[in-house]
């Protein structure tokens, strides 16, 4: 699957993952393949895919299609 994060400070990460966690406002959220289609707002915590984690202060995120986009402030 794709994951693609972005900043106002520009691409944090664009890759393929087998799957990503994310910190949602309902709870924290495992993407795998053909997840669902879903946009949902993100609040601070970590973006946690492979052996990598990115620290986030809230965003956005839309899955589908085999991609997470993830927006962040």
């Amino acid at each position: 699957m794709e994951l693609k994060i972005y900043s106002l400070e520009g691409t944090k990460y664009e890759g393929t993952v087998p799957q990503v966690t994310l910190p949602a406002t309902g709870g924290e959220i495992t993407v795998l393949e053909h997840h669902i289609p879903l946009i949902t707002t993100l609040k601070a915590g970590e973006v946690k895919f492979k052996d990598q984690t990115v620290v986030i202060n809230g965003g956005f995120a839309e899955i589908g299609n085999n991609k997470v986009v993830v927006l962040i402030n």
